[in-house]
């Protein structure tokens, strides 16, 4: 697991302690309590040369109950990034001022905050917390979005994207992002001639779609068979089919501390 402390990578953004929960609150707008996602910086490693490239930043939509796929998704990351270069983790979580109460997830809607939190300008990737790569994510960061908007493996699926964030920000931005729905925004951007292109699939194999060799980045997107089982009060767990892909990095992650 890479070493986020201060003497290995800077953070910045929501560090402070949580309140105190409210009874009378939902558990929803009570965890709300980041002014911005957290940010990780990976730096190049020590001894490897700087590359003259800009930082690969990947938005991270994640939740509390999701530490253990959040560990092994960072320790993805820093396994297989460019030693050359820097990479930025924003961890999207717990950030105060949006409506989740009708969110799927409690990060649903934070990739449509994107564009702002990004400073309207450059490229970012946007990741699911149940996924973890197996190539390095500087490739996905670098590919030619030409005049789209958006990359993703279909318009509707967005759990790994790449974003011009100058092009996104008029259609997804803090506003929009904290009150409206999630079709009715990825309806909008679609609907534009051009705003979104394909993606390789093998940024995003979705359970059986992995293939060895050859899938980048892995999506264990049944609830049911996550390995790393988040929620055991709510699901029966049962074998991942490539469960071993994921507690592979695990091991290595507990391995190399």
């Amino acid at each position: 697991m890479p070493d986020t402390s201060p003497s290995a990578a800077s953070t910045s953004g929501g560090c402070e302690s949580p309140p105190a929960p409210d009874p009378g609150q939902d558990a929803v707008t009570t965890l709300a309590y980041r002014p911005l996602p957290e940010k990780i910086v990976l730096p190049p490693r020590p001894g490897s040369p700087v590359k003259p490239a800009p930082a690969v930043r990947i938005f991270l939509g994640t939740e509390d109950s999701q530490q253990r796929a959040e560990r092994v998704f960072l320790f993805s990351v820093e396994k297989f990034r460019d030693p050359a270069r820097t990479y930025e983790i924003h961890l999207m979580k717990n950030v105060r001022g949006f409506a989740r109460a009708k969110w799927r997830t409690n990060f649903t809607n934070y990739r449509f905050a994107i564009p702002a939190w990004a400073g309207r300008s450059g490229k970012a990737i946007y990741n699911d917390v149940d996924q973890v790569y197996l190539a390095d994510p500087g490739e996905l960061f670098d590919l030619d979005l030409g005049a789209h908007g958006y990359l993703s493996v279909s318009a509707e699926d967005t759990s790994v994207m790449v974003l011009d964030c100058a092009r996104m920000a008029s259609w997804w931005n803090l506003d929009l992002a904290a009150t409206k729905d999630k079709s009715a925004l990825l309806a909008n951007a679609a609907s534009q001639p051009g705003m979104w292109g394909p993606l390789d699939a093998a940024w995003n194999a979705r359970d059986l779609e992995y293939e060895t060799g050859k899938s980048k980045c892995v999506h264990f997107t049944l609830l049911h068979t996550q390995p790393w089982m988040p929620s055991p009060d709510q699901y029966s767990y049962h074998p991942h089919p490539f469960g071993d892909v994921w507690r592979s990095l695990e091991e290595e992650a507990d391995a190399t501390g």
